[in-house]
């Protein structure tokens, strides 16, 4: 019998969308951010299964319904034309197993962001009413976690010089979901994360 998967993270997978000055692509970024969620998930005793960058998004969402997660976590910077900040997390809709995840991750979230964030969303009415693909096909209970604006100069520099403590943020927020105690790391393996991971320009 199959091991069972409690989440699959899904970085971008958008190799193209480039954010300003040293921040790479959303690609980049958010594999380094999936890199700190997975060592945390799986220090806490969860199985974690991950997308791959060479994946199309169909090929993600087929691969998350064919191994069946409890929860399937989309991790994203956004884009605004420089005019926005803040983080948001998407659901498809209110209601179910996914609003309470994506409002579990926002409440650890919300404090560690420097300005005011846009709040826990229904993804169901973007895109001219089709909905965000990932959230509209994935069998789990899915969110689309939007750390920060890769196109506003702050918003990036705040996203590179805190992918461990968003990162942290995010598993906490998963931890509770699953009913679980957060226990903080040592303090050597955070030092060894923050210099890994925190400040990393492309």
């Amino acid at each position: 019998m199959a091991e069972m998967v409690d989440v699959y993270l899904s970085p971008s997978l958008q190799e193209w969308n480039v954010g300003v000055g040293n921040y790479g692509t959303e690609e980049q970024r958010m594999n380094l951010l999936a890199d700190v969620v997975q060592y945390e998930l799986e220090r806490h005793g969860l199985d974690v299964a991950r997308n791959r960058p060479e994946m199309s998004l169909a090929e993600v969402v087929r691969e998350s319904n064919a191994i069946g997660p409890t929860v399937h976590v989309a991790l994203h910077s956004n884009a605004a034309n420089g005019q926005a900040r803040g983080a948001e997390i998407y659901t498809h809709r209110f209601g179910g197993a996914g609003e309470a995840l994506a409002r579990d991750i926002f409440e650890f979230l919300e404090p560690l962001t420097p300005t005011s964030d846009l709040g826990v969303k229904e993804g169901y009415s973007t895109f001219n009413g089709q909905g965000m693909y990932e959230l509209r096909r994935t069998v789990a209970p899915a969110v689309l976690a939007e750390v920060g604006f890769h196109d506003n100069p702050d918003d990036a520099q705040f996203i590179i010089d805190n992918i461990y403590e968003i990162g942290q943020a995010i598993s906490q927020g998963i931890l509770q979901n699953f009913g679980i105690n957060y226990v903080p790391d040592t303090p050597e393996n955070v030092a060894l994360l923050q210099n890994r991971y925190n400040g990393v320009l492309f």
